[in-house]
This record gives structure tokens, sequence and C-alpha cells, in this order.
């Protein structure tokens, strides 16, 4: 592809994306197979992958069954797994990237230091590390686990041993034999500390709160079972759906019927009581929220690794780290040699909203003060015209990513159709349909267990407002998302008036969303 370019000769493409994990990738690769070969993907590192060639931590493994952690246009027969390892995943995204033919759009080393609106032009101004482009859409595809989250520990920069983040691993220090701190006990850590409590003198695992564990079912797949998977396809289908359906059963519970969730409670609890035999230890992994509430994780092995000898699993809170080691908040001094932070990423204060700076000079960051997020349809932005947004606030639906990824791209295909068919130079979300989603959304999800479950997560702004989930299920989300809707969008014409760019369009109700 030869980029053309503007008057200022900048080099222009039609579509420019950022970043090269599950979400530009599927982006790209649709547009190639659309005929809209006129794109670029910036990205940071040397690689495809995302969070899937970053996170390299002993363990790394998906909570999503293989078969539907990858895309429905580009199944993979060779999944030697049910649940996917993290060198499978990079590989398949590479696998993806070449038969597709797409990684000659891929500028690596291209970190995007700004995204700018240009009113004026209809473009946007994409600004990175090695050079500058303008562009008529943008994709952010930034990844909501692409920027570890370092906890605000005070004396941490004093600390005289290493301390690295589990997104960050450092391969090439080992703890064998070590002190060894581990703060955080999310699903990293819950996959990497079985992988090194045997290594360790000692393992100290500081919790502030016990996640929900069920028995892993990971499975290895046979060869045998891989050749039927590459001589009959409508079994791989198959297989993509029962777990699709699984998948979509939990939804009711978590929405709207919490009882309905009572079952996976029960054999969380059976779980633990069945690894873990002391009751003073079982009493501090014991969730003190409902089932779901918080993400729940899979493991047969991370139970029986905080039962060794040489683990501990400290509950009191950490009030400051010395040279030697971390003071809990009751004066003790955990003398360690190492720490390593499984203390999860930065969401919602994700850098890349600062960068990305819409109509009126505005960052997506300035419209989203202290984590307070939305959008329409977890997709666009009123502010940001031709802009849309893959994994968005609001988007996830509770099943795989690729799946709400898929969806969010055929959206992004059928704005532009709609843009090419009636000559729209720029497409913009109203405000009026922007607010009536999020209140939509905020009154479905009123009751869900992640609302009012009893825990505080991520998954909530610090208003309390839910700025993850879809307001429903998959099938509501997959359907929605199959047409645009220009009556609830600015539509500027190549030629415009642009007091028509401020019209108000069609009402929106919320049987829109339903």
């Amino acid at each position: 592809m030869t980029a053309t370019h503007s008057n200022t000769a900048v080099p222009h493409v039609d579509v420019a994306i950022i970043g090269a994990g599950f979400g530009g990738l599927g982006a790209a690769i649709r547009l190639e197979q659309e005929g809209r070969g006129d794109f670029l993907i910036f990205e940071r590192d040397t690689a495809v992958g995302g969070t899937w060639h970053v996170n390299t931590y002993p363990g790394a493994q998906c909570d999503i069954p293989s078969a539907l952690y990858s895309f429905s246009f580009a199944p993979n027969p060779e999944w030697t797994r049910l649940y996917p390892l993290q060198p499978e995943i990079e590989a398949y995204l590479n696998d993806c990237t070449d038969r597709f033919e797409i990684r000659d759009r891929i500028r690596f080393g291209h970190e995007v230091l700004d995204a700018t609106w240009n009113d004026e032009q209809a473009r946007w101004m994409v600004r990175t590390s090695a050079g500058t482009w303008s562009a008529r859409i943008l994709i952010g595809a930034l990844g909501p686990f692409s920027e570890p989250s370092t906890p605000s520990i005070q004396g941490l920069e004093s600390f005289s041993g290493s301390v690295f983040h589990s997104a960050k691993w450092d391969h090439q220090h080992s703890v064998k034999g070590r002190r060894l701190a581990v703060i955080g006990t999310g699903a990293s850590a819950v996959q990497f500390v079985p992988r090194l409590a045997p290594e360790v003198a000692h393992l100290t695992l500081f919790q502030r709160t016990p996640t929900w564990i069920l028995p892993h079912p990971d499975r290895p797949i046979s060869e045998s079972g891989r050749s039927v998977l590459r001589k009959f396809p409508p079994a791989e289908r198959a297989m993509r759906r029962m777990f699709d359906l699984f998948q979509e059963a939990l939804v009711p519970g978590l929405i709207r019927h919490r009882s309905m969730l009572a079952p996976l409670t029960a054999l969380g609890r059976a779980h633990l009581r069945r690894q873990v035999k002391d009751p003073v230890l079982r009493e501090k992994l014991t969730p003190g929220y409902e089932f779901g509430c918080k993400r729940p994780t899979f493991s047969n092995k991370f139970y029986p690794a905080l039962c060794r000898e040489n683990v501990t699993v400290e509950t009191t809170g950490i009030e400051r780290i010395v040279p030697e080691g971390i003071i809990t908040t009751d004066g003790t001094v955990h003398e360690v040699d190492d720490i390593v932070l499984g203390t999860g990423f930065t969401v919602a204060g994700h850098s890349g909203f600062r960068r990305i700076v819409g109509r009126d000079g505005t960052s997506l960051a300035d419209g989203w003060p202290d984590g307070e997020m939305s959008s329409y349809r977890g997709t666009t932005v009123h502010g940001f015209p031709n802009f849309f947004m893959l994994l968005g606030p609001n988007s996830v639906v509770y099943t795989s990513q690729v799946v709400t990824i898929e969806a969010q791209v055929n959206y992004v295909l059928e704005a532009l159709r709609a843009m090419d068919s009636g000559a729209i130079a720029a497409l913009e979300v109203t405000e009026r349909a922007q607010t009536e989603f999020a209140d939509y959304t905020d009154e479905q999800l009123a009751g869900s267990v992640w609302n009012s479950g009893g825990c505080s997560s991520y998954y909530l702004s610090p208003s309390g407002r839910n700025v993850t989930y879809w307001p429903g299920s998959v099938r509501n989300f997959t359907r929605k998302m199959s047409t645009i809707e220009l009556g609830h969008y600015h539509c500027r014409s190549a030629a415009f008036d642009k007091s028509s760019a401020t019209a108000d369009p069609t009402l929106v109700t919320t049987k829109d969303f339903a």
C-alpha cells in the first residue's frame, strides 16, 4: 500500500489504528477482507500481540477457552490446550498477521504521542515517535490491560532488592532460593505464585482481598483431537458455540437473578475446603463478597501452593516499604529480597486517553475525569468525530473479549459503509445519545453483582458507576452492533454547512438500547 499525501506533505491513510493486539489486528484483517486496504497500524512495541506479547510471567494463561479466544474468521485447530498458554496465543496472532498479509502495514516502534482531530479538514493528525500521518478514521485499540498499575506505597523506590510488575517480568533475575514478596492476588498472581513457590526460600503473599477461585477445567488437546478439528471444521465451530452458550448462561445471574450464581458460589467454597485444610488460612482465603463481584478465576494449584510450609499469606495492610522489606500496619517488618507486583492494570486512567484529542481540544482524559468513563455502545464518544474505540466503556460482554472486538469492528465497517454511501465526511455521536445510553446502562446494571455484590473493583468508577460491562447479553450486543443508527449521530457532509453539523437529530429512547 502506498500512502497518498495531503497538501501539507503529511502522509495520509484512510484508517489509522493504534495498537497491534487482538483489537488492532482484528480491525485490520476485517478492513483488508472488505477491500479497505488503505490503513496503517501504529504499534509502540517491536512485535504484535499486545498484552499477549508483553505478559510473559511464569504460567501466563488465558481464562477463556481457546476455541472462543480466537477470531471467528480464523479458527485454529492446532491449540494444544483447552485454555491456551501465552506463547500459543502470541504465536496465533503472529500467524493471523502473516496469513492475512497485513504485517507490511504495521509500523513497529511507532508510539502514538498524540492523535488530534482537525475539524476544518475533518482529519485526524496522528503524531508518532517516528513521524506524523493524517487519517480520515481513527481506531483506538489501546487495550484495557496494556499499562501496568504500580501501587502507591510509601518507600517503594527505597527497596534495596529487585522490584518488577508481573507484566514486565524480569527473566534475567532468578528468585530461586530467595525471600520473595508478592503484592496482589488477582488473576496473574493466581497463575505465577504456584510456579514460584517451590523455588523460593520463602514467599510472602500480601493479600488485600481474596479471589473467588474455581477448579480449573483445562485439559491438553491430543494430537488425535486436533486431527479431528483439522478434518471436520464443523466440530470446531460446535465447540466454540458450546463455550459461547455456557458463558452466555451466566449473564442473567450476573445482572438480575443473582440466586442463579449459587451453584458457582458453592463450587468455589467446596474447592477451597477441599484444598485448604487449615481453618485459619481458609478463613483468610474466603471472599467476603458475592461470587462474580470481582473477576473470578480458575486454578487447581494456587491453594496448594499457599499451603506450603515456605509460604505465608499476610492480610495485614502494608504501611510502607523500607530497604530491607515491607512493614505492615501492625509494625511487623517482613524482610524480603525481591518484590513482585501482581497489582493489575491502569484501566480508567490509561495514558492513551490523554493523547487522543477531539474537537475543541478536549482529550478523552479531560472528558473522563477521575475515571468517569462514558461512551455510546462502548465504541464512539461525543466530541470525537470519526473515532472508534475497541473495548471502550461499557462494551464488555461476559464472554471472550475477542467476541466483543469482532462485534465492534462490524459496527465500524457499518459506519464506513454509511459514510461512503452518504458522502459523510465526519460522523460524531450526539451528546444526547451517549447520555441516554449511559442512563440506560446505569439502570440495567444497578442490581447487578458487579454493582452491588459487596466489593470494589476496576469495573466501577470512583462514583460507583459500572464503566465496564454491557447492560445485557452478548446476543443483544452483537445484534445492536450489526447496524448503525445515523439518527444518533451528527453527520457532516463532504461539502458541509456548519449549521447542519449541530442540527439536533432524531430523539433517542431507551428502546433503542434494549
